[in-house]
């Protein structure tokens, strides 16, 4: 369609094409020389403009949530999320293997363990690079090799711990379910309220995880304080426990 088309069929007239197409809200065309033609994905992204603006929405702030649609982002970037804890958040690296080898120097690491690492999703094979999706996790991970647990063993924790986490992250998910995202659909998720919702979203995810992180620290803190209470008995007692 050129652009007189597009306009006719979605109703609007060309000037506001323009406008969305100047404030970067809608695609370029297609060129074909001096004619642009567009196509369904124009007529998509008009709809789901007309949608937001129907709830509220700024220009600048639908322009913010076509382009995380865009980039395949979740609801929890766009709410902003990511930003409550940036030294915890997800942050993919692209590895040559050297590099890859050299995060591990000093770690005893088999093929098979990079062979498992790649099938539960912590590194990919990318051409001739590794693509690791969160850079932290591997750093991590060579910390804890470090100190002298097998990279296997290491692997086989990392397993259980998601299965663990995915069960509080769902509890803490049905929290906000019940009491924020609940009343936000009745009343029709009204654009005003987003804001609400988004410091919500942020209060809890930072709650959630010193909670979290409170509650693991005093069981290290309590085991730690159990084994070195025997070491110390062994010592004085002079026997071996």
């Amino acid at each position: 369609m050129t652009i007189d088309q597009l306009a006719h069929k979605e109703r609007m007239p060309v000037s506001t094409l323009r406008l969305y197409q100047n404030r970067g809200l809608l695609p370029p065309p297609r060129r074909d020389g001096r004619v642009g033609y567009y196509d369904t994905e124009h007529r998509d992204r008009l709809r789901m403009i007309a949608h937001l603006r129907d709830r509220g929405f700024s220009l600048a702030a639908i322009k913010e949530t076509l382009d995380h649609w865009t980039e395949g982002r979740s609801l929890a970037h766009l709410l902003g999320v990511s930003r409550i804890a940036p030294r915890l958040g997800r942050k993919p690296v692209r590895l040559s293997l050297e590099e890859f080898a050299q995060r591990f120097t000093g770690v005893d690491i088999t093929p098979e363990d990079i062979q498992r690492a790649i099938r539960i999703g912590l590194v990919e094979f990318d051409g001739a690079e590794l693509s690791v999706p969160n850079e932290v996790l591997v750093d991590l991970g060579a910390a804890v090799a470090r100190v002298g647990i097998p990279v296997s063993e290491i692997l086989d924790e990392h397993e259980a711990l998601i299965v663990a986490v995915n069960d509080i992250a769902d509890r803490f998910r049905a929290v906000f379910h019940r009491h924020f995202w609940e009343p936000y659909a009745d009343k029709g998720m009204p654009a005003e309220e987003m804001h609400a919702l988004t410091t919500a979203v942020n209060q809890l995810t930072e709650l959630a995880t010193s909670v979290v992180t409170a509650e693991l620290h005093d069981r290290f803190a309590a085991f730690a304080e159990q084994y070195l209470a025997q070491a110390a008995e062994s010592v004085t007692t002079g026997t071996d426990t």
